[in-house]
C-alpha cells in the first residue's frame, strides 16, 4: 500500500491508477448523459431516485429507466459495506492489528448508514419533511464521521492509498455544496449531471479505496 498518497500523485504509476478508476467512470457518466439528451430526457431522471423524482414531480412519467444511475450507487454502496464487514472480521481472525480490523468495522458502519440514507432517502424525505429536521444535520453527521475516522486512525489511513479517500470526500463534497447553491437560487448549468455526477465520483472512489484497502490488510505477508 501507500502508492498512492499526495506525495506521489505526480508519479506515473500514480497517474495511471487514477486514469484506469476515473476514466471508465467518465465515460459512463458521459454516456448516460449522451443517451438522455438524444432521447430528450432529463439527466435528473436518470440520476436520480425514483421515489425522490416523483416526490418532487407528481406527474412526472414513471419509465424503466428513472434512478438508473442512483440504483448504480445503490449497488456500489452495498459492495463496499459487504466488503469492509467481511475484511474486518479476517482481519480480527487472522490476529492482524485491532486498529486495522477497527478502521475496517467502523468504515463499514458508515458505509451502511451511507447505504439506508440514500436507499430510503432519509435526508432528502424522511428527515426535512416527515420528521422536521434540517438536512443541514446530516451533512454534519457526515462531515464529522470522517473527520474522526481521519484522526482516529491516522496512522492506519497513511499506510494505504488515502488520496482515494480524500478524493471521495472531495467529490461528496462537492455534490453537497451545488446542492447548497442551487437551494441558494445559484443557477448551474446541466444541474443533475454536476451535482449527481460528482456524487457517483465520490461513491466510486469510496468503494475503490475500501476494496483496495480491505485487501490489503487481510493478504498474507
Amino acid at each position: 500500500m501507500g502508492n498512492l498518497t499526495i506525495k506521489t500523485i505526480f508519479r506515473k504509476d500514480s497517474a495511471v491508477t487514477l486514469a484506469k478508476i476515473f476514466l471508465p467512470t467518465l465515460a459512463f457518466l458521459a454516456l448516460v448523459s449522451t443517451i438522455a439528451k438524444r432521447n430528450d430526457i432529463s439527466f435528473g431522471y436518470l440520476s436520480r431516485d425514483a421515489i425522490q423524482t416523483l416526490w418532487h414531480e407528481p406527474n412526472a412519467e414513471v419509465s424503466f429507466y428513472i434512478g438508473f444511475l442512483s440504483n448504480f450507487g445503490i449497488i456500489f454502496w452495498c459492495f463496499t459495506a459487504a466488503i469492509l464487514f467481511i475484511s474486518s472480521k479476517i482481519s480480527k481472525d487472522l490476529g492482524k492489528p485491532k486498529a486495522q480490523s477497527r478502521f475496517l468495522f467502523f468504515s463499514g458502519l458508515l458505509t451502511l448508514f451511507m447505504l439506508i440514507d440514500d436507499l430510503f432517502l432519509l435526508h432528502d424525505v424522511i428527515i426535512p419533511y416527515y420528521l422536521y429536521i434540517s438536512e443541514k444535520f446530516f451533512y454534519l453527521f457526515y462531515g464529522s464521521s470522517v473527520l474522526a475516522l481521519l484522526y482516529l486512525f491516522r496512522a492506519t489511513i497513511l499506510q494505504t492509498d488515502y488520496l482515494l479517500f480524500l478524493l471521495a470526500f472531495a467529490f461528496m463534497a462537492g455534490s453537497v455544496i451545488t446542492d447548497v447553491l442551487i437551494t441558494l437560487g445559484i443557477e448551474i448549468s446541466d444541474t443533475y449531471l454536476f451535482e449527481d455526477g460528482l456524487k457517483f465520483m465520490g461513491i466510486i472512489s469510496w468503494f475503490v479505496y475500501f476494496t483496495k484497502t480491505s485487501y490489503a490488510i487481510i493478504r498474507p505477508a
